[in-house]
């Protein structure tokens, strides 16, 4: 077994990816960040919880924030995304000696990039709410400070993805779920107390919301980073100063449309909120709680595609290609399947679940029956739209997988520019239409979008690994000085996997 491995990593994740039963090992794999999904739905809806008990419009601030830092984070997702398809792809090709040296460069790479986006966000964030979002004056004040305190988050989201990517490429999602829940559940416990305030702590408000989030992400990134020394002490994953320009070549390579994609979407989602900001605070919040209701409709297509981008990856670096094309068939209309259900239910109890969050704080009672009215409006007529959504998620993950992520940028581009912009400006605003059109517009993307992307799973062209072409090309490591991340335990109790 080459270095940098252990054997028992091949059994138990490698043999099930490339030769055990296609839908039952997408389940094993995606499972543990279905729960992660779970537990990060609980999260958001005690988020939404807390602040619209401390004020009724405060729980649209973090929807206003969420596209900008998307924006912020966009070179991190596409980065690490292209990492994937590398990483997968050396492990189906039993290319051990190359993923500890691959992670490596990753870090080095994200830390960098994540400490200069989150300086840009901090200096330019009241220019972005002002001009671009025209975010309603009664919450502009909250999202600035919002904004502001998650600049910090940038660094240590990039880690965790860093981190994450490594050990999910390997097949192993049950690590990476474990940090992810714990961080979670530490969001729970400090919401309240930093929202509304505990003992000595004093209630912050929507500020507190964002520290919760910052020290959650830290307490994840600290558990992260203690089981994988735990768990691969020997991948050797360090830090170093530069890069060689072949893996710099071909991470760009993968990445670039993938980069163009995030943002892509971050300004369309940013330019779908100033849409919405038009028609009031109202609207805002309104389209805030009804995308509280998609995500709880969604947790099976956050969760699970994860598991499509590492199956597929490792299977084309392996030369399997045409249960690659079979993985991402039947995985995708699996999804498909499970959010239509998912949707299904969800609708019964839509506003029930909306009730949880509307709480009338510091609003007169015809403010509240008109936020129920939008409510109703916008999940009734979209939420049947979104198993089609899901499709376009599928085909990003067999993007990653695959490391061929044009053409899902092209058709997300497609979906969310041409329909659910243009088509939405075009029929609020020129046909007086107002949210209605917005709504009509977000469903009409969603069911083109997600034609077209099953379409390009099913033709194909994505089954060819990337990796082929540096077997060769890649130079031996370059002689660093390392300052090691993870190492070896001294105590040999330590060095057992964690139970």
């Amino acid at each position: 077994m080459a270095k940098g491995m252990p054997r028992e990593y091949v059994s138990k994740y490698r043999e099930a990816i490339l030769n055990g039963s296609i839908i039952p090992t997408f389940l094993r794999i995606g499972t543990p960040m279905l729960i992660v999904r779970l537990v990060q739905d609980v999260y958001g809806l005690v988020d939404a919880f807390w602040l619209s008990r401390y004020s009724q419009f405060a729980v649209a601030v973090p929807r206003q924030v969420w596209p900008s830092y998307m924006l912020f984070i966009a070179f991190i997702m596409a980065f690490t995304s292209a990492n994937l398809a590398i990483i997968s792809q050396y492990a189906g090709a039993k290319m051990y000696h190359y993923i500890g040296e691959t992670a490596s460069k990753m870090l080095f790479i994200s830390i960098v990039s994540s400490i200069l986006s989150g300086l840009i966000f901090y200096f330019t964030a009241p220019y972005i709410f002002t001009y671009l979002v025209a975010t309603p004056t009664e919450i502009y004040n909250d999202v600035v400070s919002y904004a502001h305190i998650m600049c910090f988050d940038i660094l240590f989201l990039s880690i965790n993805m860093t981190l994450a990517t490594l050990i999910q490429s390997l097949g192993d999602t049950k690590t990476v779920a474990i940090s992810q829940i714990i961080g979670s559940i530490a969001n729970v416990f400090l919401d309240p107390i930093f929202i509304v305030g505990f003992g000595p702590i004093p209630s912050l408000g929507v500020a507190g919301a964002a520290i919760a989030t910052v020290l959650s992400k830290v307490v994840s990134m600290s558990m992260l980073i203690y089981l994988l020394a735990r768990r691969y002490p020997d991948i050797g994953v360090r830090i170093i100063s530069r890069v060689d320009k072949e893996y710099l070549f071909l991470a760009f390579r993968i990445l670039l449309p993938l980069l163009v994609m995030n943002i892509s979407n971050s300004l369309s989602f940013n330019l779908q909120n100033r849409l919405i900001n038009t028609f009031g605070i109202i609207a805002a919040t309104a389209f805030t709680i009804g995308f509280i209701v998609f995500e709880l409709t969604n947790t099976s297509l956050w969760g699970l595609t994860e598991g499509i981008g590492i199956m597929v990856g490792q299977n084309l670096g392996a030369g399997n290609i045409d249960r690659a094309k079979k993985i991402a068939r039947r995985t995708s209309i699996f999804i498909f399947a499970t959010v239509t259900a998912t949707a299904a239910i969800v609708y019964l109890a839509r506003m029930e679940i909306a009730s949880i969050f509307i709480t009338g704080q510091n609003v007169p009672q015809h403010i509240v029956d008109e936020i129920y009215s939008e409510i109703n409006k916008f999940i009734s007529l979209t939420i049947w739209t979104l198993a089609f959504f899901a499709l376009t998620f599928s085909a990003m993950a067999v993007g990653r997988g695959s490391g061929y992520t044009l053409m899902p940028t092209i058709i997300n581009m497609v979906r969310l520019w041409g329909l659910r912009i243009g088509l939405g400006y075009l029929l609020a605003l020129t046909f007086s239409l107002e949210t209605l059109g917005i709504y009509i517009a977000f469903a009409v993307s969603n069911i083109i979008g997600g034609l077209l992307s099953i379409l390009w799973i099913y033709i194909g062209t994505w089954a060819k690994p990337v990796i082929k072409e540096v077997r060769t090309q890649i130079p031996k490591p370059i002689e660093i000085k390392p300052i090691p991340i993870t190492r070896q335990v001294n105590d040999s109790k330590q060095n057992k996997e964690l139970e």
